[in-house]
């Protein structure tokens, strides 16, 4: 025979169940509020990494982190997303270091000299992109002349009408990287990739083109020690020779 069931039974056994689940909803809430407000959770570190452009304190301030506020409501990919946006950043990656350490790593874009536009100066990398334009200019870097374009977008790369010349300074920045130049450079004529000209102080100094360039570059580091004022050709470094032209 089948087992009889009552009614009544039936409908305690279906609240006493009920009951269980609504108990254990109410234990995992409490569970959660607790772990949320735990100062055990809550962010005590912001490390920052790569960043030369923006201070940590800029950097923190972009992605809204508070110290003390609970990791659990940190959005990481949010925090990326706000970063990456930024002209001036060019990759960034936040980790969260549990229970209470927040790590960024970002790559940051490096301004390496200036183009005169229409009475303002255009802040550009080594790729030739805009990073911010100004009346002015700051710091000490050269002055890029030679490359035509029409308009621009800043974030973007200049549209140049000979990318040969873009190539020139996308060379030439990192070569003046390289060896610690940029700052000694004031002015660079990519007009002629092929006749390429950088005035070092007070020092006129012809390239030529990118051939041999690192090693036309490794002479000028040399020879600018003993010359600053004149005229430098160092066109056929290849051949093992240079020619200085005193200011007369």
């Amino acid at each position: 025979m089948g087992k009889i069931i009552k009614i009544g039974d039936y409908k305690y056994t279906n609240n006493h169940k009920t009951i269980k689940i609504l108990l254990f909803i109410v234990m995992i809430v409490a569970l959660l509020l607790l772990l949320f407000s735990s100062p055990l959770f809550s962010i005590q570190n912001i490390r920052v990494y790569g960043n030369n452009h923006y201070s940590k304190e800029e950097i923190v301030n972009m992605i809204d982190i508070d110290e003390g506020e609970s990791i659990f409501l940190f959005k990481k990919n949010k925090g990326e997303k706000i970063l990456r946006e930024d002209v001036y950043i060019e990759s960034a990656d936040i980790k969260i270091v549990w229970p209470n350490t927040i790590e960024i790593k970002l790559d940051e874009r490096k301004l390496v000299g200036y183009v005169p536009y229409l009475g303002t100066y255009l802040y550009i990398d080594k790729d030739g992109r805009v990073l911010e334009t100004s009346n002015t200019y700051q710091k000490n870097l050269p002055i890029v002349e030679g490359l035509e374009f029409d308009y621009f977008q800043v974030g973007e790369i200049i549209p140049v009408k000979n990318k040969a010349t873009l190539d020139v300074v996308a060379a030439m920045s990192q070569m003046m990287i390289k060896y610690d130049m940029l700052q000694d450079i004031v002015k660079i004529s990519v007009s002629n990739p092929d006749d390429i000209h950088i005035y070092v102080k007070k020092l006129d100094v012809s390239i030529g083109g990118l051939e041999d360039f690192d090693k036309k570059i490794q002479w000028l580091v040399q020879i600018i020690d003993v010359y600053d004022m004149g005229k430098l050709d160092l066109r056929n470094v290849n051949k093992g020779k240079a020619i200085f032209s005193p200011l007369t």
